[in-house]
Parts: structure tokens; C-alpha cells; sequence
């Protein structure tokens, strides 16, 4: 087994031998649940790459995106919208991913996420359920993000905020929560928060006061006339298990929250799982990152230029010198209740720290760990999103005491 991989993220082995591509092509097969990927498509595709190499990972993605993204065109042009949608759910995939492993100062990233993010727009005016592209403004810019309404009349319902990770952008989060809370009536807003998405190319960097691109974010959700103010949720995953947390001593106005997984101590967090092999590299805390490009796994050192990159900054050590301000202080002071939701393969680090957020609480609460049997074990619960969908919206469902089916 390769020890040179990022994060402990799963213990789960799908087709690839290096772990963090091996994770990566797990959350490829996630996105079939809502569209977003074809069988197929994916073995037929992972077959063409190289274990452990990233331009063939790109290469073969960008190749199947392109085929599937000129399916798409074909079927549009000949009126079958419904086919055109789907097809062009998947080109967004393909071309997203085929980003994973490019580095920031490489052309080809922002090629490829306008290329992405084209494509999504592209399927979602299609055919219902819409995305309304909305940008939420911010210190002088603006937060990217979507809409879903859950029914077609605007009536005001329940509304789950969405944020991300690290490696997410605002239209890959469609197919974590989109079209499930469609189906249970609920509004969803999709968004990016600086350092995501395509903000770093807007100068808007990763911070570690989340609550204030939050408040904006709530803000502006509550100048919507379907939103119901007393019925509205947050959801973080990954990194966004954060950001939400953070945020939730400050914001009164979210009325319920889930985190997978709750983070508390972003440099504690990152120390226990950045690869033993990055330490040990001379200069790892005060030289560039241009000396990591040597690796045997060249991916953990792409991994942290990007995220360097996400944080406006050029060097590791600004990098966790940043983390070290990133704590999550005054949970007690949570008043909403909150669901804490973690998996068994993610690492004992953050199983920890899920814990330790959770006995903190005084809210109402409720904690989960999906275990192997679950099949949702993995990191965000990516292998099996939609038990992970059921969980949120049925504990929702309860805290609200909402039944869609009754409306």
C-alpha cells in the first residue's frame, strides 16, 4: 500500500492501488445517484490512466468529457432535451475531476472549470429541476452559488444551505443534497465561500472567520420571499464541517445544522494527517513548494500547492501559521440543534474531533457514525450518498416537523 497518500479519507478499495486516486475515483461513482456519472463511462475510463499519475488521470478525463459533452450537443441539437441534460450532468463530472490533480499556476485549471461549470449551466436550463445561478454579494465581490426551488409555486419552505470543501465547487454540490431535497420539498441554496469554487480566481481566498462570508450568505438567502426563516438549515461537509461549526456560535438565524464531520482545530487536524513522508522533506516548513514535485506520489504535494493556492498564500509554513487560527471556541454557546455525522474509515484524527465538537454541545443533538455495513464509511459518507441524503432529510423532517408528503 502507498503511505504517501493525503488524508485517511477511506478504507475502502475500489480500482486504484494509490489511495488518493483510489478516493477520488469513489466520489466520480458517487455522482450516478443524481446523473452525474455512467458505470461504464468510469471503469472504462479509470483503465486508460496510470496508477498514481495525474497527466494521465487528466488525459483520460478530459477525453471522455469531451465525448460525452459532444453527446450531449448532438442530442440537443436534435431536440432531445431530456438526453441533453443528462449527458451534459455527466460532462460537468468528467470535466471537473479531470481538474483534481492540475496545479493552480497550470492554464488548463481555469480552462477546464469554465469548461465544467458550462456545461452544468447547460443541463440544469434543460429540463426541472432548474438551478438559478445567483451571486451573493461580499466584500466588494461575490459568493457563487444556485438556487433550487422545491416547489413550483415559490411557497415558502424549509431551506438547506449547503458549503462545501476544500475540493468542491457550488455545482458539484448538486449531487450531494440537489435533487434529494427537491424531492422532499425542500429550497436548496448551493454556494461557494471564498476559497472555493472559482473564488480564488476572483482574489477571494479560504479564511479562517467563516461566520462572516456566512452571515452573507444567510443574509442574503433571507431576502427571498420562499424561504421559511424559521425552518432553515446549514450543511458543511469536509472542510465546510468548519466552516459551519465555526459560524454557528455567531449565526442565530440557522434554526438546524448537520456536519460531516465536525472540525474544531483545523491545524491539529492537518499535522496528524499530513503524510509522514512531507515532514521528514528538508525544508518542508520554510522552503516552497516547488521541492515536493520530486515525491514517489507526486499528489499530496499537488494537493497542498492547490490548497496554498485556495489560501492566498505561496508556502506551507503561511499556510499552517493560517491554520493555527482556525478553531472553532464558544460551542456552548450553540443554541440550534445539530447533527454530527462522521465515518469509520475517515481518520482516528477526526473521529476525535467529531467527538469532542458533539460532547460540547448543549443543544439538542444527535450523532451518527456510518460504519462499514453501511456501506457509507468513507469520507463525507461519498461512497453511499444516498443513505447519507436519507439520514440529513429525515433528521430535518423531525427537528422541523415537516412531512413534504402532506402538502
Amino acid at each position: 500500500m502507498n503511505k504517501e497518500k493525503l488524508w485517511q479519507r477511506s478504507k475502502q478499495r475500489i480500482r486504484f492501488r494509490n489511495d488518493d486516486m483510489d478516493f477520488y475515483f469513489a466520489w466520480i461513482l458517487a455522482h450516478q445517484n443524481e446523473g452525474g456519472s455512467a458505470l461504464g463511462e468510469c471503469f472504462y475510463t479509470a483503465s486508460q490512466i496510470k496508477d498514481g499519475d495525474p497527466e494521465s488521470w487528466y488525459k483520460a478525463w478530459s477525453e471522455m468529457a469531451r465525448r460525452v459533452e459532444s453527446q450531449a450537443t448532438q442530442a440537443l441539437a436534435n431536440g432531445h432535451r431530456v438526453s441533453a441534460r443528462e449527458a451534459y450532468l455527466r460532462a460537468f463530472t468528467y470535466h471537473q475531476m479531470a481538474s483534481i490533480f492540475i496545479r493552480p499556476r497550470d492554464p488548463r485549471l481555469r480552462e477546464i472549470w469554465q469548461k465544467a461549470q458550462w456545461c452544468f449551466r447547460q443541463a440544469t436550463t434543460q429540463c426541472k429541476p432548474s438551478a438559478e445561478p445567483i451571486e451573493i454579494t461580499f466584500e466588494g465581490k461575490f459568493l457563487p452559488g444556485y438556487f433550487l426551488r422545491g416547489n413550483d409555486e415559490s411557497r415558502k419552505a424549509p431551506t438547506l444551505i449547503m458549503i462545501g470543501g476544500g475540493e468542491t465547487c457550488a455545482e458539484e454540490l448538486y449531487f450531494w443534497i440537489g435533487p434529494a431535497g427537491i424531492r422532499r420539498k425542500y429550497h436548496i441554496l448551493l454556494v461557494d465561500l471564498p476559497g472555493q469554487g472559482r473564488t480564488p480566481f476572483d482574489g477571494l481566498f479560504f479564511r479562517t472567520n467563516t461566520e462572516v462570508p456566512i452571515k452573507a450568505v444567510v443574509d442574503y438567502t433571507l431576502t427571498r420571499p420562499e424561504v421559511d426563516a424559521e425552518r432553515l438549515a446549514l450543511f458543511g461537509i469536509s472542510g465546510g464541517g468548519y466552516m459551519v461549526s465555526r459560524a454557528l456560535p455567531f449565526e442565530k438565524r440557522i434554526k438546524a445544522c448537520i456536519a460531516s464531520a465536525p472540525i474544531i482545530d483545523i491545524y491539529q487536524l492537518v499535522m496528524a494527517e499530513i503524510p509522514s513522508v512531507l515532514l521528514k522533506t528538508p525544508g518542508f516548513f520554510r522552503n516552497t513548494l516547488t521541492r515536493l514535485a520530486g515525491l514517489r506520489n507526486p499528489l499530496p504535494g499537488i494537493a497542498l500547492e492547490k490548497f496554498c493556492w485556495q489560501a492566498g498564500v505561496s508556502t506551507i509554513s503561511e499556510a499552517l501559521e493560517m491554520a493555527r487560527q482556525a478553531r472553532v471556541e464558544r460551542i456552548e454557546e450553540i443554541t440550534c440543534p445539530v447533527l454530527c455525522m462522521v465515518g469509520e474509515g475517515e481518520s482516528e484524527a477526526q473521529m476525535m474531533q467529531a467527538r469532542e465538537f458533539y460532547n460540547a454541545l448543549r443543544c439538542p443533538k444527535a450523532f451518527r457514525v456510518f460504519v462499514a455495513a453501511d456501506g457509507a464509511d468513507a469520507h463525507c459518507q461519498i461512497n453511499n450518498l444516498g443513505l447519507m441524503q436519507q439520514v440529513v432529510f429525515d433528521w430535518l423532517d423531525e427537528v422541523f416537523g415537516y412531512r413534504a408528503e402532506n402538502l
